[in-house]
């Protein structure tokens, strides 16, 4: 229909308001091919591409509107999220000192450039370059940094998450980070903890943005569910940031039911802040501190008597506001105190009760009794460079092996992980799989007709281990003295699995791995893991019991 280009642009900016980014681009490119010099619809186009995540034809985009009109507001901001974005780091710190030189951007920038960090490592040099990078910036923060305000479009993006996926123990940077944030943002450095009021009930809040359809509401929401409620008040605090889902609904329900109450917190930090002063809680519980900016801050003040985190990001805070550490016994060795500033609470289980994931569409014995077949369904920045030359050597050894890895959404790491694996002599890319994002029962039938999985190194897998049980796939590990590798290792324990596959070495790591995906016995061997994973690892409600005599014991 014959309409006009006011009409068309109000009809596209409907659809990306909607969300319908693919409608929304194909209109505001008929009106850019009238107007290609129109600021307002490039904009529009701009934004389009960014939240669809094709960040190539959105840097395009923003590069045209930098030639208009290089005073755009926030545009070299948003120009440095899709270059970080695309994991294009040197680019990034280039368009800051571009943007900071014209005073195009503002202070935390100067701060910011110096603490970005690869996603995908080229190799064990570029790590140790940027986290020596990130050290110093930290050291001139503490020695001269300015005041900065968090609500004032100034939150600086620390590497806390990052810089957990690397070989190193963190303790100490960490301990450095925290001090540098409290050198510029004066919050972080009071104290609002107030006399808890003496009453019947312990006051508990969980806190975290992702009790929803993801792996923290997987492997956290029964076991704050078998809170005594009796005992306690229960409060569960969102992000307004928290997406809809099936979990999240478990929580509403929850509140319905009278069980607790769920709050969405503001945006601000200071109104978080005075919502905590007012009500005067005796324990938060944050899951996994780290994976949220905004929770990360909120967990480096100190808000209730007893604050304590756990292994949803088994990484240390190095804040002295984080008083406990919970854990299985299972997961730890005599050395892991000294990388934790967090006192260690320690259960016999896992500290969930993880439900067995229900398949409708179940695989038969034909599928899982399937030879030379690799997988390492891991997110790509799992993916250390230490860890190629197994991933190279496993099918150097079985010429019929086929390794399959998962995509990440915007096949933006993928690519840089090819690029790495093309540098690794004898690498048999023409024998490696990298499948598309799959639905949860497709990705747990496809841990099912693996052969074998391959937990990465350094930083290993966690929930998807247990979904793996589901058929009883076994995953080759090769623990560290880390919590964070060692979560396989603690499931094995737990399951008192006979010669588990956990290894010592990268060459016992190959062997093995090739071993179990050639087993004639292969279909008997992931009956007798499921069979122990039903006994020991789901449903388990002693875990429940444990956990509530641990918050009782707190003083």
């Amino acid at each position: 229909n014959k309409i006009s280009t006011e009409e068309l642009f109000k009809i596209a900016y409907n659809h990306l308001q909607k969300k319908n980014y693919s409608k929304s681009i194909e209109l505001f490119g008929k009106i850019l091919v009238q107007y290609p010099d129109n600021l307002s619809v490039l904009r529009n186009l701009l934004h389009a591409y960014a939240f669809s995540g094709n960040f190539v034809k959105a840097e395009n985009t923003i590069q045209k509107v930098i030639k208009l009109n290089e005073k755009e507001p926030y545009i070299y901001q948003f120009y440095a999220s899709i270059l970080k974005n695309q994991d294009k780091i040197d680019e990034m710190i280039d368009l800051i000192e571009k943007g900071l030189s014209k005073n195009l951007m503002n202070l935390k920038w100067n701060y910011q450039k110096d603490l970005l960090l690869p996603v995908i490592a080229k190799n064990n040099d570029e790590i140790d370059k940027f986290r020596e990078k990130i050290n110093i910036c930290y050291d001139q923060i503490l020695k001269n940094g300015r005041l900065l305000n968090y609500d004032d479009d100034q939150i600086i993006q620390t590497p806390h998450y990052e810089i957990s996926y690397h070989q190193h123990d963190n303790l100490n940077l960490n301990i450095k980070s925290v001090k540098a944030l409290r050198k510029i943002y004066k919050e972080l450095n009071e104290n609002y903890l107030t006399e808890i009021k003496k009453n019947d009930k312990i006051k508990i809040g969980f806190v975290s943005a992702f009790f929803t359809d993801h792996t923290i509401g997987k492997l956290f929401k029964n076991i704050i569910f078998s809170i005594d409620r009796t005992k306690f008040d229960i409060f569960v605090f969102h992000s307004k940031k928290t997406k809809n889902g099936d979990i999240f609904n478990e929580f509403i329900e929850k509140e319905k039911s009278g069980y607790l109450k769920n709050i969405v917190l503001p945006t601000k930090l200071s109104e978080k802040i005075n919502y905590f002063k007012k009500e005067n809680f005796d324990i938060l519980f944050y899951p996994d501190i780290g994976m949220s900016v905004e929770m990360y801050y909120l967990a480096l003040i100190r808000l209730a008597k007893n604050q304590i985190m756990s292994w949803g990001h088994p990484e240390t805070t190095g804040s002295e506001s984080i008083d406990f550490f919970l854990c299985s016994k299972n997961l730890i060795t005599n050395e892991t105190s000294k990388n934790y500033s967090e006192k260690l609470l320690l259960m016999d289980q896992l500290p969930m009760i993880y439900e067995m994931p229900k398949i409708q569409n179940r695989l038969n014995d034909s599928d899982l009794s399937k030879n030379n077949i690799y997988s390492c369904p891991q997110t790509m920045f799992k993916f250390h460079p230490d860890f190629d030359d197994i991933l190279a050597e496993i099918l150097n050894k079985d010429k019929k092996g086929i390794l399959y890895l998962i995509k990440d959404n915007n096949k933006v790491y993928y690519r840089k992980l090819i690029q790495r694996f093309e540098k690794v002599v004898n690498f048999d890319l023409d024998r490696v799989i990298f499948i598309d994002q799959l639905t949860t029962e497709n990705y747990i039938n496809h841990l099912g007709t693996s052969s074998v999985l391959l937990d990465p190194l350094y930083f290993g897998a966690g929930n998807s281990f247990h979904e793996s049980m589901v058929y009883g796939t076994p995953t080759i590990t090769m623990p560290t003295k880390y919590i964070k590798s060692r979560i396989v290792t603690a499931a094995y324990i737990q399951m008192e699995i006979d010669n588990p596959p956990i290894v010592k070495n990268k060459n016992e790591y190959v062997d093995l791995a090739v071993s179990i995906a050639n087993s004639k016995n292969l279909l008997e061997i992931k009956n007798y893991y499921h069979t122990k994973a039903k006994e020991k690892l789901f449903n388990t409600l002693k875990a429940g019991e444990e956990f509530n005599d641990v918050l009782l014991s707190l003083k």
